[in-house]
């Protein structure tokens, strides 16, 4: 076990945050250690230093060993894992590959993330396909809450399932796999949005089934910006392209998405050693730290503000995140959301609010930077904003 862990360990040296801050937004751009940052650095000056030898001739064989790397992490084959920027970049990559007739139905649930919700809206407008978006209240007492909704929703119209794995808005893991097999059986297709998931819940990727999950690793693994997965199910890998079609058209799924075009790769070769960081201190402690904040966060604020939890308080149905609705007689003093959000940075809090079934949360986000004491004073200053 790493020396680092233990009883008032400060792990948040180890990250380039601005520590004048607090900061529990991790969920939306993460911090990358310090020492991947270092190790970005010496990739971008291998590439400078022999362009051609490093983009034209390497490139390829340094993508597959990370990918491997990666698949290892995530439970899937790394020749079905293809780099992408993010996972909205990966879902759209799979949208783009799919033959489309109008009427066609997309069924989502309302927690879905807000780029997925307008991806659809793009394809209704270019194809004529339908988003159909299945509402389940808050609170939610039981994950089966969502696999009933979705069924209750599937028609002889529906062609594909969109299910986030953690929803972004309201922080819930949902049973993705038992969806997924749902689906399934009635011949529809399914994308799973895992962009919370690697570094947040344990993962096997291949065991859930979907046609396509897509994940970002810039997230919970803290990867360099823009390292996102795309993977997809064997009988799917052959008809999936990238977003970019450059010269590798046709010549098979992992080829294809190794080479898009000149972009800097280095985020992408990072990734294992990124994924290897955490691993010193091991993936499941981790996960379980965590996890086990999280959970005390959402008691903890429910109780502090004296508002209903979104999810049991046992923490079930949450992973490295708690989203919790702030108190009315905070809402009512400001008119907009991004009033709100600026008086939380004046206070130098940051972290997310979220308008959601026409009630604002905030969402705090929990990683190994992130200290009992930081929610503790969230939720002071949010009782100090109740009483101005």
């Amino acid at each position: 076990m790493d020396p680092l862990v233990g009883p008032g360990a400060d792990l948040s040296a180890l990250f380039a945050l601005d520590r004048s801050y607090t900061f529990l937004n991790h969920g939306s751009f993460g911090s990358t250690p310090l020492e991947i940052l270092a190790l970005q650095g010496r990739l971008r000056r291998e590439i400078e230093a022999r362009p051609i030898e490093m983009l034209a001739r390497r490139l390829g064989p340094l993508l597959r060993a990370a990918a491997h790397e990666v698949a290892r992490f995530v439970g899937t084959d790394g020749q079905r894992l293809g780099f992408v920027t993010n996972a909205t970049e990966g879902i759209n990559a799979v949208l783009r590959s799919m033959r489309w007739e109008a009427g066609d139905e997309v069924v989502v649930i309302d927690h879905v993330y807000n780029a997925m919700r307008q991806s659809i809206r793009r394809l209704g407008d270019e194809s004529g396909v339908v988003l159909r978006e299945i509402p389940v209240a808050v609170p939610v007492d039981s994950p089966r809450r969502f696999v009933e909704a979705v069924e209750r929703a599937l028609t002889a119209r529906t062609r594909l399932v969109l299910i986030d794995h953690v929803t972004s808005p309201t922080a819930l893991v949902v049973p993705a796999a038992e969806i997924v097999r749902l689906a399934r059986a009635r011949g529809i297709r399914t994308i799973v949005d895992g962009a919370h998931a690697p570094g947040s819940i344990e993962l096997a990727i291949d065991a859930i089934g979907a046609d396509a999950y897509a994940a970002n690793l810039h997230k919970w693994c803290c990867a360099p910006k823009g390292s996102g997965i795309l993977v997809t199910s064997p009988e799917r890998s052959a008809q999936q392209h990238p977003l970019a079609t450059s010269h590798d058209y046709g010549k098979g799924f992992a080829t294809e998405f190794d080479w898009q075009g000149t972009r800097d790769p280095t985020a992408w070769l990072a990734s294992p050693a990124a994924i290897a960081f955490f691993e010193r201190f091991g993936w499941p402690m981790v996960r379980t730290r965590n996890h086990a904040l999280a959970t005390w966060a959402q008691r903890e604020l429910c109780r502090a503000w004296n508002v209903e939890p979104l999810s049991p308080l046992d923490g079930s149905m949450l992973a490295s995140m708690a989203t919790v609705r702030i108190p009315e007689r905070v809402r009512a003093r400001f008119s907009t959301v991004p009033e709100f959000e600026a008086a939380l940075h004046a206070r130098r809090l940051e972290l997310p609010v979220i308008d959601f079934a026409g009630a604002w949360h905030i969402r705090v986000s929990c990683h190994l930077h992130t200290s009992a004491a930081m929610i503790d004073r969230l939720s002071d200053e949010m009782l100090a904003l109740a009483a101005s």
